[in-house]
Formats: structure tokens, C-alpha cells, sequence
């Protein structure tokens, strides 16, 4: 039975939220396949291969980018590139012991498929409770049971960089920098840790960006332009979205939430479910990362709201008058798509400006956990 190494208890998963690892630590002479996290929804699927041979039947199946072989790659090194039966991108991750790691696509297809492939060239299929106890220091593992939660295909691959020992490693150099009598060095390392920490203590929790304007300026059509399908009602009729409706998209890579609220007018005008539907509203932008101020393109340039501090001022309606431009804005529109992709830009350049700023930041060892983060805090306070 699928989640349990034996007949009297159930075992932890090898991924579970505090890191243990279950079943025996059993070594094969042929290479053999087990799927390490656990079914169902997740950016990320892993399947391990291990045993004799394991190297060579991966090589077979996998195209690097740059060519480079993973034979006489190091412990913990990472190669990115294309799994040859799907012609899905994955990453691989090398262990000690001639074991190996691919990292996926989530859900069950993507990593059935893999597991298929892999017996098709004479891989057996295993539990992974058959799997060696997960090599790494605690952060490695946390990042194990992690990843299948990551927030987006980046977030599983800055994950899958600590569960290589990246943050492992670098934790290691801090400690012998301190050893050495550096603490000036030490704190700049464990400064630049906690910048990358700001992105890294959201990898499993979404974005949430709420699109806020008044009744009618187009907030669900532009949600469904963002999503690719239609996720909220769309009526010309002023005061349509009544509730908090939200809706999880991938933008560039990142996951986010996309909250469509209820539209503001007088309170007048407005009927007491309405009412409630604004006031809950002005909630949901209280406790948003970004809010996206929504303006009709028809909207008088005097009325044009200026942006706070956390928000990006969005032009809606665009194709009812061609040639509008709003300094500073992101001018849209949802029904021939005009600045869409713009728009997904601006979001992620607001959330994540270090995507593109300082990439290296984002590429290194990145803290995801505030155990993590107070300990480097706690370095930096000497």
C-alpha cells in the first residue's frame, strides 16, 4: 500500500514538513526508479534513480544544455536540460553513490511518464521508502520537503539548488569565516543571504495581487486576459463582482494569486450586498503585495490616481481609445490584448525585482525558512 514501509504503522513520508526521512537505507546493484514526493499537485515532481549504472541510463535519456556529460560531475552539481522521451525540461541533480535526482513537472503524468521512460531502458520501479536517507545538512532537507510546494517552475529551481547543498555549503563557509576571526566578512555573507531571503520565504506561498478600481473598469475581463481563460464573470453591468474571487496564475515563472474585488462607487448608489462586496475590497488590498489601480482608457487625465507605494496604476479599455498613454502607467486591453504581456512584466518586475536586477542573488544559496533567517540574523547582530 502506497505510504507505508510496513505492515504495523505509517511511515513519514521522505518529504514531510519536518525534514525526517523514512525507510531503509537499502543499496541495489541494478539502477531502479522511485517517485520521491507525493502524488497530486505540486510545481514539482522528483524521481530518484539509483543503484549501479544509474549515470549512464539517465545519460542516455537526458540532453544537457552545453553538452556537458553528467559522468565525473561532482556531488550536488545541477544540469539543466531536456528529458529525451517527453521533450520536458527537467533538472538533474547529482548524489553521491551513482544516485541521481530529476526534478519535473508536477502532478502524476509528468513524473509517470519519466518513471516509464526509465523502465523502458531497464530501470526497475521501486517504493521510495526503499530510497537512502536524504544525504545534506538540515537545509538541504528542508529544501526536499519543500519543493513539492513550490510556487512556480523558479521557485522549484532555486529550491532545488539549496536541496543540492547550495545554502548547506555556504552556511559552512559563514561559520568557518567566523572561525577565522572575520566577523566583518561573515556578516556581509549572511547581509546578502537575508536580501536573497526577501524571495525566498515566498517560494511556497503565492504572490497576491489584487486589481482594484471602480465598478466597471474592467477588473475580471483583465483577470481572465492574465489567466488565458475566463475565471470571473464579465458584464457591462456596473457592480457585477460582489465577492472576493481569486484566481492562481503563473506569471514569468512566479506562482500568483490574482484577486478580482468589487468595484468602489458611492455608497448611495450601491445596495447593502454591494456595499459589503466593497468593504471587503478595501480588506483585500490591505493585505496585498501589489495592487493594480485600474483606469479606464476614457477616464479624464485629471482623475487619474497617483500610485502608492505598493501599487502599479493599469489603463484599461485601450481599444475604446486608440493612442491613450498614461505617464507611468501600463496601458491594456483585454479584449485584443493589447499590453498583456506589459503588464505580466510589470508585475513580476514589482514583486520580484531581483529576477532581473541581481539574477546571481536568486542563482546562489537563498534562505526559505525563518529558522533560516534568524539564525542569520542573529550572526549579523554578532
Amino acid at each position: 500500500m502506497r505510504g507505508r514501509c510496513s505492515t504495523d504503522r505509517e511511515d513519514v513520508h521522505p518529504l514531510a514538513a519536518d525534514g525526517r526521512v523514512a525507510g531503509p537505507d537499502t543499496a541495489a546493484p541494478e539502477p531502479w526508479a522511485a517517485l520521491l514526493t507525493p502524488p497530486g499537485r505540486g510545481a514539482l515532481a522528483v524521481v530518484g534513480v539509483a543503484g549501479t549504472g544509474a549515470v549512464a541510463v539517465v545519460e542516455r535519456l537526458f540532453a544537457a544544455r552545453g553538452g556537458r556529460p553528467l559522468a565525473g560531475r561532482a556531488s550536488g552539481s545541477i544540469a539543466f536540460g531536456t528529458w529525451r522521451p517527453t521533450g520536458e525540461d527537467v533538472v538533474i541533480v547529482v548524489e553521491p553513490d551513482d544516485r541521481l535526482e530529476i526534478h519535473g513537472h508536477g502532478g502524476l503524468a509528468a513524473a509517470e511518464a519519466v518513471i516509464a521512460s526509465l523502465e523502458c531502458a531497464g530501470v526497475r520501479r521501486r517504493s521510495w521508502c526503499d530510497w537512502p536517507a536524504v544525504a545534506g545538512g538540515a537545509t538541504a532537507r528542508e529544501a526536499r520537503a519543500a519543493i513539492c510546494r513550490a510556487g512556480g517552475p523558479k521557485a522549484a529551481r532555486i529550491l532545488a539548488r539549496q536541496a543540492a547543498g547550495l545554502l548547506d555549503r555556504e552556511i559552512d563557509r559563514i561559520d568557518a569565516t567566523l572561525a577565522a576571526g572575520d566577523p566583518v566578512a561573515a556578516r556581509r555573507a549572511c547581509m546578502r543571504l537575508l536580501a536573497a531571503a526577501r524571495v525566498g520565504l515566498r517560494l511556497v506561498r503565492p504572490w497576491r495581487v489584487v486589481l482594484a478600481g471602480t465598478v466597471n473598469a474592467g477588473k475580471s475581463s483583465l483577470v481572465n486576459a492574465l489567466l488565458g481563460h475566463g475565471r470571473s464573470i464579465v458584464s457591462s453591468a456596473p457592480g457585477t463582482t460582489r465577492d472576493v474571487v481569486t484566481a492562481r496564475a503563473v506569471l514569468d515563472g512566479w506562482e500568483v494569486d490574482l484577486v478580482d474585488v468589487a468595484g468602489t462607487r458611492d455608497d448611495e448608489v450601491a445596495g447593502a450586498v454591494e456595499r459589503a462586496g466593497i468593504a471587503r475590497a478595501l480588506a483585500a488590498r490591505e493585505s496585498a503585495d501589489l495592487v493594480l489601480r485600474l483606469v479606464p482608457a476614457d477616464t479624464p487625465p485629471g482623475n487619474v490616481p497617483l500610485p502608492g507605494a505598493a501599487e502599479l496604476v493599469v489603463v484599461t479599455k485601450a481599444d475604446l481609445a486608440p493612442g491613450v498613454t498614461v505617464p507611468g502607467a501600463v496601458v491594456t486591453s483585454a479584449l485584443t490584448g493589447t499590453g498583456i504581456e506589459d503588464l505580466v512584466a510589470a508585475i513580476v518586475d514589482r514583486l520580484v525585482p531581483e529576477d532581473r536586477r541581481d539574477p546571481d542573488l536568486l542563482a546562489g544559496p537563498v534562505p526559505f525558512t525563518p529558522r533560516q533567517v534568524e539564525a542569520l540574523e542573529a550572526v549579523c547582530r554578532g
